[in-house]
């Protein structure tokens, strides 16, 4: 299939503010949890942990508010005050899943790769209707668990093609954060940035990104 001047094979595509209109959930939890700590948020550390690896925001916010928990606890807490508005009440952006149904009927492969964890990226995937139940074929999940680096690195998107049995250079990596661009195109891969308000709406993502849409109806 032809998207842009491009033939592929395979797409993958991240969740958080590239197909799931989430970044809301990520600025609650940021406040949230930071008030639970007696401490009140502030924009540039939103902006640094949009940019990191799960863990790495977990370590980055101990470190910079020395906090008592271990990496370990953060993260849990995290990952225990997002799971219910992930599995009930986020939604996809308009268009994505028609997109997404699209390329699959017309034989491409499509892949899913996130910072999240299983836990919480799964059931928001059933709830929207991206399981193998309801499209028909299996679309793979690569989450943050199952490797090391963070988006700035080709890891991710490596393994989501190797699931998908795609060559990077025949795939199009789907992402709304700047520094994934960078890992994309160390691995090979073609990139298309999506517009998000949170991630990137105050930036020049769009003149970074050879391909850049600001929602998945243009690609109707």
């Amino acid at each position: 299939m032809k998207i842009f001047d491009k033939d592929i094979s395979g797409a993958i595509f991240d969740l958080d503010g590239t197909i799931l209109d989430s970044s809301w959930v990520w600025l609650k939890v940021d406040a949230d949890f930071l008030a639970e700590n007696g401490i009140e948020v502030t924009d540039d550390y939103t902006r640094a942990v949009h940019q990191m690896h799960f863990n790495e925001a977990a370590l980055y916010t101990k470190t910079r508010y020395g906090l008592p928990q271990s990496v370990e606890q953060i993260k849990d807490r995290w990952i225990e005050m997002v799971e219910l508005e992930y599995a009930h009440n986020i939604k996809l952006k308009d268009g994505a899943y028609a997109f997404i149904v699209k390329l699959i009927k017309s034989g491409v492969r499509v892949a899913f790769a996130t910072t999240l964890f299983k836990k919480v990226a799964i059931p928001c995937l059933i709830n929207n209707k991206l399981s193998k139940e309801f499209l028909g074929m299996d679309c793979p999940l690569t989450t943050a668990d199952e490797v090391e680096r963070g988006k700035g690195c080709p890891d991710i998107y490596l393994l989501a093609a190797s699931k998908i049995d795609v060559e990077p250079n025949c795939c199009m990596v789907f992402e709304d954060i700047p520094l994934a661009i960078q890992g994309a195109q160390k691995g090979g891969f073609e990139f298309c940035g999506v517009y998000d308000l949170s991630s990137n709406g105050n930036s020049n993502f769009a003149d970074m990104c050879r391909y850049y849409i600001k929602s998945f109806k243009d690609l109707l």
